[in-house]
């Protein structure tokens, strides 16, 4: 059937959706969790489970867990800090399913890792990175101090890579025991020598690839880069794009020199150059690039692609799908050579994720 299931998360609910075998067609369920801002949401191929991050201003943050595709939801254990810590979890930014069934990560505001093996049940904090002798050079971005991009090795489940805002890159071999900061070759004006730091750079998203070990994607808040060695160099691959700064990323799970990023103007205005909205990707690891605007408008576009709100599908040709801060939803079944608007008038859309159905 290559029917494939798609989750946008708005700052007023989750939207779940179905698409058709050429995924032209969609069919939506109705609005979950109505009034709740929905950070993340993400499928669990291990389990076939639906994990929702949402946070209500009456009731805290909370996970969500469905396993009929969305139709039917019941409240899961959500993370918190230990009792002798003075924080408090203020919202779950990313969840992110392990390389071994049951395994499940999360990144939380303020800045922490949990760990569950229980699937969901309980959640283990994660003092090793908390306690890290780098961590005095964390720094709260815009919109605070948070780990929003966790990458789990398919492969290595001893291996996992994460970032924040603003933290910088961590990589742990050895399952959390111990983490290497490891951001060189990333430019940071704000900091006073220009980046040269080991830890508190800005991470907007940052992929790394499952089957190509070393190969990261990262989207910085001063450029875009690529990896070869697990994160230990950086090189500057965005020089060419219209705008160093922006937010999301998209990689090819098929193809490691592929990547899409929605480069926007810079940190003050948050919008496209000249408010037209394009996505560029790269398939010979940042050599080149080609920018893709079939589909997408062109003038007087003033909206935001928030660092989670670009997500693909993992079909081949590849199906990308991105959102807006003005609750535009887009879709292209092609590589992102083309692109159709599928759904509009949602709220801001914070994040969109995919997976192939059957």
């Amino acid at each position: 059937m290559n029917e494939t299931g798609l989750l946008v998360a708005t700052r007023k609910g989750l939207l779940v959706g179905r698409s058709s075998e050429n995924r032209r067609r969609w069919h939506w369920q109705p609005l979950a969790f109505g009034g709740w801002i929905v950070d993340y949401a993400v499928h669990d191929p291990h389990t076939d489970a639906i994990w929702v991050a949402a946070n209500s201003w009456q009731w805290g943050p909370r996970l969500h867990r469905s396993d009929d595709g969305g139709h039917t939801w019941r409240e899961a254990s959500t993370p918190a800090f230990p009792e002798d810590s003075e924080q408090s979890v203020e919202a779950v930014w990313t969840i992110a399913p392990g390389a071994e069934a049951g395994t499940l990560h999360a990144g939380t505001l303020p800045a922490a890792l949990f760990t569950s093996r229980d699937d969901g049940q309980t959640w283990e904090f994660c003092r090793t990175l908390d306690n890290h002798p780098t961590k005095s050079l964390w720094m709260a971005g815009q919109a605070g101090l948070m780990f929003h991009h966790i990458s789990p090795d398919p492969q290595d489940p001893n291996r996992i890579v994460i970032g924040g805002s603003s933290t910088g890159v961590y990589v742990t071999e050895d399952g959390g025991r111990s983490w290497e900061p490891r951001n060189n070759g990333v430019r940071c004006d704000v900091m006073p020598q220009g980046g040269a730091e080991p830890a508190g750079h800005c991470i907007h998203s940052l992929f790394a690839h499952p089957t190509q070990r070393g190969r990261l994607w990262q989207q910085n808040h001063f450029g875009q880069y690529r990896s070869d060695d697990d994160g230990r160099t950086w090189i500057d691959v965005g020089q060419n794009l219209s705008g160093e700064f922006g937010f999301a990323t998209a990689i090819d799970p098929h193809d490691p020199d592929a990547a899409w990023f929605v480069p926007l103007d810079f940190d003050q205005s948050r919008m496209p150059r000249g408010g037209a909205l394009a996505v560029w990707r790269t398939r010979d690891a940042g050599q080149t690039w080609q920018d893709l605007r079939h589909g997408l408008p062109q003038r007087d576009f003033h909206q935001s692609v928030y660092r989670q709100a670009l997500g693909q599908d993992g079909r081949n040709p590849l199906g990308l799908y991105l959102g807006t801060s003005g609750g535009q939803l887009y879709a292209s079944p092609d590589h992102g050579d083309t692109w159709t608007q599928i759904r509009t008038n949602l709220a801001a859309i914070t994040a969109v994720r995919a997976w192939p159905l059957a």
